[in-house]
């Protein structure tokens, strides 16, 4: 199966590298709803800014959409909040998402999650658990007794593919890389931890320039003692770098927004948002359209294979 995904892989590059430039990814934002209320969102605040805004997507249009897209080549869908494991409609809730995803035939199908829910979907292949830091950080950032609640999802997990954890850099957790990769290495549940730095706004929590190359050494050093880090090496050296405009390869990814606004490339397109980037993702799609043989093999294993 692997070797077989791999190959269709190669196949949509080839194809791109020929003109035929389609999504391969596609991030379905299925519902605005959360249980939490985390100080770098600003979710909540849009929503009540705007009274009348579509907040979740139904079924039948996340799945027409996801057929839609499967059909001009992607093969790679993540569903995002909100959070994921409380979105319904009617009978229908993530785990129904996720196997209208495999039926239709994408090769890795995974969501984001904050873990204290209690509903874990473990049909799918990967799942992204947000971690900030070490308790204390991560209560503040996310709210009295998270930690402990993700800890304990994690503690009880029974699942065949790979979870990682998500830390998102911003002002308040740099001091704790080490220390949250530690927690990760420790925990046998988590495959390895991927680190983003906050795209704004809120802009009081952007680190600059100098403390994002401190935190990069830092993740670099961690890396190479053997911590079970995810960015690809190059994808390191890359995420310190901001303006991503003209770099960014926006055919390789699409965007379905909760209210049904649909995307090539990034949502934050031109506007401020974009000029400091943080997502590593954009920086592995910018190896991966280049074809860096390091990057592909560092990414296949747990971002684009199928568990089964």
């Amino acid at each position: 199966m692997a070797v077989k995904q791999f190959m269709g892989y190669a196949k949509w590059w080839i194809l791109s590298k020929c003109g035929r430039k389609s999504p391969l990814v596609i991030t379905v934002g299925i519902g605005y709803a959360c249980n939490l209320r985390c100080r770098h969102c600003h979710i909540d605040s849009m929503l009540k800014a705007n009274p009348g805004m579509k907040a979740a997507q139904t079924y039948d249009e996340i799945v027409a959409d996801l057929e839609e897209r499967y059909s001009s080549g992607a093969r790679i869908a993540y569903f995002e909040g909100g959070e994921t494991t409380i979105w319904k409609d009617g009978d229908k809730d993530l785990g129904d998402l996720i196997d209208a995803a495999k039926r239709i035939g994408y090769y890795n199908v995974g969501y984001t999650t904050n873990g204290t829910t209690g509903r874990i979907f473990t049909n799918s292949d990967v799942i992204s658990v947000s971690l900030d830091g070490p308790k204390e950080v991560h209560d503040y950032v996310r709210g009295e007794g998270v930690y402990d609640k993700l800890m304990a999802t994690l503690n009880g997990l029974e699942f065949s593919g790979s979870v990682y954890a998500n830390m998102v850099l911003q002002k308040g957790n740099l001091e704790h890389i080490r220390e949250t990769a530690e927690i990760v290495r420790s925990n046998p549940r988590l495959a390895g931890i991927v680190f983003n730095f906050i795209t704004p706004p809120p802009y009081e929590l952007l680190p600059s320039p100098e403390e994002k190359r401190k935190a990069i050494d830092e993740i670099a050093s961690l890396k190479n003692e053997g911590f079970p880090i995810l960015n690809s090496k190059k994808g390191l050296e890359l995420l310190a770098e901001e303006d991503w405009e003209s770099r960014c390869p926006k055919y390789l990814s699409a965007f379905t927004l909760p209210d049904g606004t649909r995307k090539n490339g990034c949502p934050s397109e031109g506007t401020e948002s974009c000029r400091h980037c943080g997502y590593d993702a954009v920086r592995e799609y910018y190896l991966v359209d280049r074809g860096t043989p390091s990057t592909i093999l560092e990414m296949f294993p747990v971002f684009a294979r199928s568990k089964d």
